[in-house]
């Protein structure tokens, strides 16, 4: 067997195996209000994720147009798809800009985060 086969057998083995590890972490799907929109000021934010996670290691950081901490509830997932992350709002958002900075952990223990901006209107 050649150096090159067995080099090029390598990289491609290399290649599967990092295609699997990174289809197993949490991904976002979608979320409500969804990135990009301007919406009514939510009652929560929902964020979808393409697997199950965790509450209590999942959450968010909501920030106002200023870059202001705004508080917000406790993480909790829907209790009929643990893929739904729900943060029930503490308070009114006025209208703005905002920016989510998400972080999930996954049933296997897996932690991802991002982050998105959507817009309250008038």
């Amino acid at each position: 067997m050649s150096k090159a086969f067995q080099y090029g057998a390598a990289a491609g083995v290399a290649v599967l195996l990092f295609t699997s590890l990174a289809q197993a972490h949490p991904q976002l799907q979608s979320a409500e209000p969804a990135a990009g929109t301007t919406a009514p000021a939510p009652k929560q934010i929902r964020i979808i994720f393409n697997e199950a996670v965790i509450p209590q290691f999942s959450g968010i950081e909501l920030r106002d147009p200023s870059g202001k901490l705004i508080p917000v509830g406790k993480s909790d997932t829907d209790r009929a798809n643990k893929k739904i992350l729900i943060v029930p709002m503490k308070q009114d958002l006025a209208p703005g800009d905002y920016k989510v900075d998400w972080h999930a952990v996954s049933d296997d223990t897996h932690r991802v985060k991002g982050s998105y901006s959507f817009s309250v209107g008038r």
